[in-house]
């Protein structure tokens, strides 16, 4: 083999090998992340369920908003009582201007509910009359769907 074509060889092993990242890197271990935090999936379709019923509650459908709703609010309260009390809750705030997810967290327990599987959620919102609310929602899986059990905002 020549000399020329022998390094021409070399130079585009050389160039390949380090254009493609070695294979046992690809088959490595999932993302730190998702190692965190094996209730990532949960509260991501907590946050789902969650904007569905905030964006009624930004539209003022309060009545609609109870269709998001868990048996602990719907054993205590029916559609057009739930729909005055959250009204009551969001007075006086004004339209949505910004809304931002802060944190979201898997529990077990949540004060003055049985034990169960929870999704709470705290949103930084800016309305058009309170500029520095925080929004908590808390979630309860039932049936395999993710229904709004609380709603707070401070």
């Amino acid at each position: 083999m020549s000399p020329s074509l022998f390094r021409w060889l070399a130079a585009a092993v050389l160039a390949a090998s380090v254009s493609q990242p070695p294979l046992r890197a690809q088959q490595g271990a999932p993302p730190t992340g998702a190692q965190q935090d094996p209730h990532a999936a949960d509260e991501l379709a907590g946050q789902r369920q969650a904007l569905g019923f905030l964006n009624y509650l930004d539209q003022g459908r309060y009545a609609d908003s109870y269709a998001y709703t868990g048996m602990l609010i719907r054993t205590q309260l029916d559609r057009d009582a739930f729909s005055t009390q959250i009204q009551k809750t969001r007075e006086g705030t004004g339209a949505l201007q910004s809304r931002e997810l802060i944190d979201a967290g898997y529990t077990t327990t949540v004060s003055g509910a049985p034990e169960g599987q929870y999704v709470v959620l705290h949103y930084h919102a800016s309305f058009a009359n309170r500029q520095d609310a925080v929004e908590t929602l808390w979630l309860s899986l039932a049936k395999g769907y993710w229904r709004v059990v609380g709603y707070n905002i401070k």
